[in-house]
Parts: C-alpha cells; sequence; structure tokens
C-alpha cells in the first residue's frame, strides 16, 4: 500500500511539473509579441501610416477626458475601425483603458481624438 501511496505522489508531482512548464512555454509566448507600432502623445493627433501583414491587436490607455481611436485607411482617409467614445472625470478617475483586433493586411494610421495624455500600441495577435 505504501508503494502505491508513493506512485501516486510520483505521478502527481510530475504533473504539476509538466504544468508549470506549459505555462512558462505559455508566457514565454506572450513575451515574443511583436511590436508593430506604438505612438503616445497629448490631445487629437492623426499618426504616421504603418504597415501590418496579418491580424493585429491595437491597445490603449489614456489619463485625459476624452479618448477615440479610429484605424484610417492613409490612402484616402476612410475610417476601417473605430473604438467607442470614452470619457473620464476628474483626475482621481481610472485612466480609460481598451483594445480592439483586427485583420487587414497593408498601410494603417490611427486618427486619435483626445483630451489629455494617451499611449497607443499595436502588436502582432495570436
Amino acid at each position: 500500500m505504501q508503494k502505491l501511496a508513493k506512485n501516486i505522489h510520483a505521478i502527481v508531482l510530475t504533473l504539476a511539473i509538466a504544468v508549470a512548464i506549459a505555462g512558462f512555454s505559455t508566457s514565454e509566448a506572450v513575451a515574443q509579441d511583436v511590436i508593430v507600432f506604438s505612438e503616445g502623445g497629448s490631445d487629437s493627433k492623426t499618426t504616421a501610416a504603418f504597415d501590418t501583414v496579418g491580424a493585429i491587436k491595437i491597445s490603449w490607455r489614456s489619463l485625459g477626458g476624452q479618448f477615440q481611436i479610429s484605424v484610417v485607411d492613409p490612402k484616402d482617409s476612410s475610417i476601417i475601425q473605430a473604438s467607442a467614445p470614452q470619457t473620464r472625470e476628474g483626475n482621481d478617475a481610472p485612466p480609460m483603458l481598451g483594445s480592439m483586433t483586427m485583420a487587414r493586411p497593408g498601410q494603417l494610421q490611427f486618427q486619435i481624438k483626445a483630451t489629455g495624455p494617451w499611449f497607443v500600441r499595436v502588436i502582432t495577435a495570436k
């Protein structure tokens, strides 16, 4: 009976180590995301154009009073996708955070409508 308990303990320990290794592998995959574009600013701005080759994730953080990001085709300034407008009241309010994903290879740029500081980052989506 003791031998069976030792074997079960060894199996459980082996499974725990395998799960831990798998977790580290997954966290490394997140660390290997490729940054396609990043920019910060304050107030409204149209960014420089940048190239994408596949699916991307756009994320932002803003500390101002209002924020909205529109993904634009730089050739004709047509809006491809836009975030919902966000508002923030007072300096003690939490930052405005958001993200969206899209798959559209080619050149893109952002039209940012904002009051106050913001930061946008684009990474390859998995």
